[in-house]
């Protein structure tokens, strides 16, 4: 395995309409030593021709169906030859052209983590914002976005995703590898441009929910927890709500809170 090789991995099904610029952030990285792998679900909207356009800056990709994204995932660790790997999934890209640079080519040494993370900028529809990583301890499993981490390979193939949770397989991975005592460390860059305005985990509510609550009680924590419950009573009020408010209040209103919580003032309203 090439120690200086750092993997990307973008997972991709009917994403014809975001696909070029994870593409092209992907491609555009000034760091010198990229593989990349596209793993296509079987697309029928065109994002086939996209992927043929870019093939000679892509190290390996097929389409073909798969089981959901954590399958594709898993399907790319099996065929990955970098030290580190990123997902860079579609409709996401790195935040800017020397984000890989600024963490692997300073000569740093972080071969005693299991993962290497940044921070994020979240794209909600009215605004964005920087959401940093913090540190992480036994309390705090996944305090990032995994757009924004990069995974031992090595740790990766031994700890593929558990298929088991479809909406949230992502978060299980790294509590795994919190619970069993490996070390994630975080550095103050900005590696990704996340779009957070939308999402299945944003449709699904309730589901997200008892995933969530699964494997924090799979990982030791009390059954009869007050706080699973009540973060199950939200949720559940929360899915409920959104099937009675139309779609562009539902945004603003979620957009008006976060911009609360952030001080953020909005300029553009929604139309």
């Amino acid at each position: 395995m090439n120690k200086d090789k750092i993997s990307v991995v973008t997972v991709v099904y009917n994403g014809v309409s975001t696909i070029e610029n994870t593409i092209k952030s992907v491609i555009n990285q000034t760091y010198p030593n990229i593989e990349y792998i596209v793993i296509d679900g079987g697309s029928t909207d065109g994002t086939i021709d996209i992927i043929k356009k870019y093939e000679d800056r892509i190290s390996w990709w097929i389409s073909e169906p798969d089981k959901g994204i954590y399958d594709a995932m898993n399907k790319s660790i099996d065929r990955l030859d970098g030290l580190w790997v990123n997902f860079m999934n579609t409709g996401d890209y790195f935040y800017s052209d020397t984000a890989i640079d600024e963490i692997f080519g300073q000569g740093k040494d972080f071969s005693a983590f299991a993962a290497v993370y940044g921070d994020a900028e979240y794209r909600l529809k009215r605004f964005s914002y920087i959401r940093p990583g913090y540190d992480c301890d036994r309390d705090h499993f996944m305090p990032f976005s995994h757009q924004a981490a990069f995974a031992r390979a090595d740790i990766a193939k031994k700890n593929k995703f558990n298929l088991k949770y479809r909406i949230a397989a992502d978060t299980e991975f790294f509590l795994r590898l919190n619970r069993e005592g490996y070390e994630l460390k975080h550095v103050p860059v900005i590696v990704c441009s996340y779009d957070a305005s939308e999402g299945f985990s944003m449709h699904n509510e309730v589901k997200h929910a008892k995933e969530f609550i699964d494997m924090q009680i799979a990982y030791g924590a009390p059954k009869d927890s007050a706080y699973f419950k009540k973060y199950l009573r939200n949720a559940y009020f929360r899915q409920y709500l959104r099937k009675l408010i139309p779609d562009k209040l539902w945004q603003k209103m979620r957009e008006d809170k976060i911009a609360k919580q952030h001080d953020i003032i909005i300029k553009k309203e929604i139309s």
